[in-house]
């Protein structure tokens, strides 16, 4: 039988214990972190999201521009205008997603899903029709003067960013998931790896204070009947 070296340190002190204690139940400092919820809206509170939801408007209106352009000249005029748009409908939705993320959180995929769309779409025409009816009484070229037009392309346009924005962050999501829990898999491996050599040193650790110190052997004992306990009890 294998023994371990005679001036081996026992495994009663404080320190030690817990290191064990962490080896046996799994519940060390590297452990992934929970997530707080499982729902694939970021928290759009925050001002990097805000940021997000800046540049996103900007790319946005400089296609729009580009699109849609005869001159350079025109082209900024046109790119002023289309960003204003953009950034009150891109920050106003952000704000009510903000407010709105507790509770979506706790709606099935699905439902959150359609009411964000739909959260965004109403942001669309409150903007849009406040837009139009702001410039009505003026004959310029930026405001728009057809309204069925102008509301329908902007919701259709908004909802197609939408859809393709939502379906972004769900698809990040669920990979950071897939990534997570794979780690988190390796790990229960490792310590399924890893505690029957700890068993085995130590059982040939307490077969050596047998003879040398009997005292520390009991204490190693019970030490090692607590540890197992709390294995146990946590599995």
């Amino acid at each position: 039988m294998l023994h371990a070296p005679k001036h081996a340190r026992p495994f009663v002190n404080g320190a030690t214990s817990k290191t064990l204690r962490d080896t046996m139940v799994g519940n060390t400092a590297g452990s992934p972190p929970e997530r707080r919820d499982d729902f694939y809206l970021p928290d759009l509170c925050t001002p990097s999201a805000a940021l997000g939801v800046v540049l996103i408007a900007e790319i946005v209106a400089i296609c729009l521009a580009l699109a849609r352009l005869n001159t350079w000249d025109q082209f900024f005029i046109d790119l002023a205008r289309t960003s204003l748009l953009l950034l009150w409908i891109g920050l106003g939705a952000a704000a009510l997603l903000c407010a709105l993320r507790p509770r979506l959180s706790r709606l099935p995929v699905a439902t959150a899903s359609l009411a964000s769309f739909l959260t965004v779409l109403a942001v669309i025409v409150i903007v849009s029709e406040g837009v139009f009816w702001l410039g009505k009484g003026y004959d310029s070229s930026w405001f728009p003067h057809d309204h069925g037009f102008f509301l329908s392309r902007n919701l259709i346009l908004g909802g197609l960013v939408t859809g393709l924005v939502l379906r972004y962050f769900y698809v990040i999501h669920q990979w950071q998931d897939n990534v997570e829990r794979h780690a988190q898999t390796r790990i229960h491996a490792l310590q399924a790896r890893i505690r029957p050599h700890f068993l085995f040193n130590s059982m040939n650790t307490i077969a050596d204070l047998t003879r040398s110190n009997p005292a520390a052997a009991e204490a190693a004992v019970e030490d090692l009947a607590d540890l197992f306990r709390a294995s146990l009890s946590d599995a």
